[in-house]
């Protein structure tokens, strides 16, 4: 099994650029009851996780950039960018491209395991907290790509 690299996607906001955990890019269209596709129904999202204790991946500056555009009061478009590695981090897979804006900005400390200061039981280790999911905080970004006739010609997924 291949290992994960430092390097394994990009994102780039406007010129906000951070190193994720992990990018999921879709893509959906919605159907009739015969199976067609409705008209005008696609719809597309960017599920974006990043460690924000890692500031070489993201860097705080970057992160309260990325606060102020989820929190805009006028509704401008972003130029967003999502580049996608090889295991080595130099071949790019695939590149997607959009404008769009950020539509969930969620900032949390994982959940812990163990509760503090109890002791073990006959000879054994008491517990301890840990992150269930090792990390020590959690940004969650979704990406909302802006389909309307001004910038569907901008929305494109290359390699």
């Amino acid at each position: 099994m291949a290992t994960a690299t430092y390097k394994r996607v990009l994102v780039e906001v406007d010129s906000v650029k951070f190193y994720p955990i992990e990018a999921k890019y879709a893509v959906s269209r919605a159907s009739n009851q015969a199976g067609r596709r409705i008209g005008e129904s696609m719809q597309s999202r960017a599920y974006i996780w990043v460690d924000p204790h890692d500031t070489a991946r993201l860097s705080q500056s970057h992160l309260v950039e990325l606060w102020k555009m989820a929190t805009e009061t006028k509704d401008p478009l972003h130029k967003i960018s999502i580049t996608y590695y090889s295991e080595d981090g130099e071949k790019v897979l695939s590149n997607v491209e959009f404008q769009g804006w950020i539509g969930v900005f969620q900032f949390t400390n994982p959940v812990l395991s163990g509760l503090g200061g109890m002791s073990g039981d006959l000879g054994r280790e008491g517990a301890a907290l840990t992150s269930q999911v090792g990390y020590n905080n959690m940004l969650y970004l979704e990406l909302v790509v802006a389909l309307d006739e001004a910038s569907v010609s901008k929305h494109k997924f290359t390699k």
